[in-house]
């Protein structure tokens, strides 16, 4: 991971007594899909899970700053709920073309968090530690974001490359965190998390066989042709197969993975707000017990490469 003393703040390290257990909740990206993380954190405040920081990529981290700043539950549903509107999706789009090309612009996105988040909210102001994943396009390395300004931070690490503009900080050209580490699991651990729980939501191909039918299946996208919905899938076995190389490094204690629609993609499931948050929630619910259990006394501190995750999936 690379990182800047004006976006990361760091510690100095002293030989003290082993610190307490401390809960990192990971939030992957996945656009649209990623509002599944508030049914999470809905059933995580309502059963008291005592989450000590978090660690997001891309609509994970947007979640995750807004957990984090104390922002009601009920505040950010009726929000996002007002994205089910087509109406209201298009007043975030503000379309630009350059000479690098067509793409979206980040000014009413920004304002739309602004109005959530406020623009003057810091890192510091949190009452949470947080941390977000992006990636420097002009070194082609992961740039993690924990300090300065909240929303930057969040509108860089959103910026899905080819379709939002980069954003520029300081000496980086940041995009989509998901780009090499959409589950950041390593972060949560870099920040002191001795216990992990990660959700992903976006599909998992490693319960495939070849030739067999599938258990998990690709997106299906509303439009264009076979031909784009196959390359489109090819980019998500792609980001699957490098999650899955970054969670067998830093394995999280129990990764939960809300059963969603494929019809629901990373851009046109903003309509289906309510049954993707409502997945959340289901998800989260199934995992208490395995949460709980890890939460216990005698639990152990975190996991290894040699150890394997708990995965939580819905039942119904």
């Amino acid at each position: 991971m690379t990182t800047a003393s004006n976006y990361l703040s760091s510690q100095p390290v002293h030989d003290e007594p082993a610190p307490a257990p401390r809960l990192g909740l990971v939030l992957g990206g996945g656009g649209a899909r990623g509002l599944a993380h508030i049914g999470v954190m809905q059933v995580f405040q309502r059963e008291g899970v005592p989450v000590d920081l978090i660690a997001g990529t891309s609509m994970g981290a947007l979640v995750g700053a807004l957990y984090a700043a104390g922002v009601p539950i009920a505040t950010v549903k009726e929000e996002v709920g007002r994205l089910s509107s087509l109406k209201e999706q298009l007043k975030l789009v503000d379309v630009n073309l350059s000479a690098a090309g067509l793409s979206l612009g980040g000014r009413r996105i920004y304002n739309f968090m602004a109005d959530l988040l406020g623009e003057d909210l810091t890192f510091a102001d949190l009452r949470l530690p947080l941390a977000m994943a992006s990636v420097d396009i002009r070194t082609g390395r992961e740039v993690v974001l924990q300090g300065g300004l909240v929303i930057d931070a969040v509108r860089a690490s959103i910026s899905v490359p080819g379709i939002f503009e980069p954003v520029n900080l300081g000496d980086y050209r940041l995009v989509d965190g998901g780009v090499l580490d959409n589950v950041p699991v390593d972060v949560a651990r870099s920040m002191g998390a001795t216990q992990t729980i990660a959700v992903d939501v976006l599909p998992s191909f490693s319960r495939n066989r070849p030739g067999m039918a599938p258990v998990e299946t690709g997106l299906q996208l509303p439009f264009g042709p076979s031909s784009f919905t196959e390359l489109y899938n090819v980019v998500m076995i792609m980001l699957a197969a490098l999650t899955d190389s970054r969670l067998s490094e830093y394995r999280p204690d129990l990764i939960i993975r809300p059963e969603l629609p494929a019809g629901i993609t990373l851009m046109s499931g903003f309509s289906r707000a309510e049954e993707i948050i409502a997945a959340g929630e289901t998800a989260a619910e199934d995992a208490l017990p395995a949460i709980r259990a890890l939460l216990r006394p005698a639990g152990r501190p975190g996991g290894t490469a040699e150890d394997s995750p708990a995965v939580a999936r819905p039942t119904g």
